[in-house]
């Protein structure tokens, strides 16, 4: 069994993955889309495993003579603080502190949004590539051997990283860290950045809804309440757990709700344009379904002309395209890319895990091409391949 998991362990994560999809598309819909999402699975293990047959196997063994492992890090390190630089520069300033100065929680969207949005297209990708690919890998090569680099290349990627107001970001840096102690069981280490990740969470969320921490009278004896909601019900801590929770648990399979709901019913088959490469080969109009689906989600957003984004899991792509017949050609394709980066893995199960479970979580919430280009997955690999360390992750 053992042997199984270690030389599938792509596929067993992205199965993972995808059944944490159910409870959240579950609660948003019922049961009405389960058999989509089970055509999708069928077909992505059929193929695989007819696939598999059919792939060819590379033995990769470690690098006698990897490059200079200090030397990388040093060089990321100094590209970390030239992107940190020239995103600010360009921006004018830093997102992060605009925001502490705001009290409405929409301009705080536009600030976030513009963050990322506003910035020439090659610094946009740089910072991409460095959040989600370059500065994980460094990272974990630094606290496996060159720890004196480590904290600082750790406090100013994540020092940018919360700056950017993306939640996600301070995460994505550590997560090969983070899934390396726990396969090394270093349950100490591994607890103690779980609970930093909660609190950054917590700290930037309660920035993008400043009204979290506002109160106002009520009744004649000056009394005072939470004016949020959640707050007012669950208190402030609760209601934040609740949040998180909700947006690991729920939110990836509301998303997926949302798209099956409105399309076709609102919105029709893209017939291949919803993916822009496959747009681009097809020879037509490119429509980006995420704002689409957002503005029918959050008509109130809309109604207020806020923009905003719903991305959902890679195969959703397919059914917006072509209806079930995309769901199945999603599990073919989906099937032939994690058999070919299992090729590249091999049976080192620990590397696997730890630089691909990032990207894999990536496909819960974007398409194929967009997580193997904007989220680094090809870069991930390359620069696994270019390493390939003599020690394994976790021991």
């Amino acid at each position: 069994m053992k042997a199984l998991i270690a030389s599938n362990t792509i596929l067993m994560v992205h199965l993972v993955v995808t059944a944490l999809l159910v409870p959240g598309l579950v609660v948003y819909s019922g049961a009405a889309y389960l058999p989509y999402l089970a055509l999708y699975v069928a077909v992505l293990c059929i193929s695989y495993v007819l696939l598999q047959r059919i792939m060819p196997t590379w033995k990769r063994e470690a690098r006698l003579h990897s490059p200079s492992v200090e030397r990388f890090i040093q060089v990321v390190f100094l590209a970390q603080v030239a992107v940190l630089v020239a995103h600010w520069g360009y921006l004018g300033g830093i997102p992060l502190w605009e925001a502490l100065h705001q009290q409405n929680d929409l301009v705080i969207v536009d600030i976030r949004r513009s963050a990322g949005e506003v910035v020439p297209l090659p610094l946009a990708y740089a910072s991409h590539f460095m959040i989600k690919a370059v500065v994980p890998f460094a990272l974990l090569l630094a606290w496996g051997g060159a720890r004196k680099w480590f904290w600082p290349l750790a406090v100013t990627a994540g020092l940018y990283a919360a700056s950017l107001l993306a939640k996600s970001f301070v995460v994505t840096l550590f997560v090969p860290l983070w899934i390396a102690f726990l396969i090394g069981r270093r349950w100490m280490r591994f607890g103690t950045l779980s609970a930093v990740f909660a609190l950054l969470i917590i700290a930037l969320s309660t920035v993008a809804n400043p009204q979290k921490l506002q109160f106002q009278a009520v009744g004649p004896n000056g009394n005072t309440e939470a004016v949020d909601e959640g707050v007012r019900e669950h208190g402030f801590l609760g209601d934040a757990v609740l949040g998180v929770g909700k947006r690991i648990l729920v939110m990836p399979g509301h998303t997926v709700a949302e798209w099956f709901m409105h399309v076709p019913a609102d919105v029709p088959y893209a017939k291949g344009g919803a993916i822009r490469p496959l747009a681009a080969v097809l020879g037509v109009p490119y429509t980006d379904y995420t704002e689409k689906i957002y503005d029918l989600a959050y008509p109130d957003m809309a109604a207020q002309h806020v923009p905003g984004t719903m991305g959902s899991a890679s195969f959703m792509y397919g059914y917006a395209n072509f209806g079930a017949w995309g769901l199945a050609a999603s599990g073919l394709i989906t099937a032939l890319m994690l058999l070919l980066v299992q090729a590249i893995f091999g049976t080192r199960w620990r590397w696997a895990l730890v630089l691909n479970v990032f990207p894999l979580l990536a496909l819960s919430a974007s398409a194929l091409p967009t997580v193997l280009i904007t989220h680094g997955w090809a870069i991930t690999i390359l620069l696994y391949l270019l390493f390939r360390p003599a020690t394994e992750p976790g021991t």
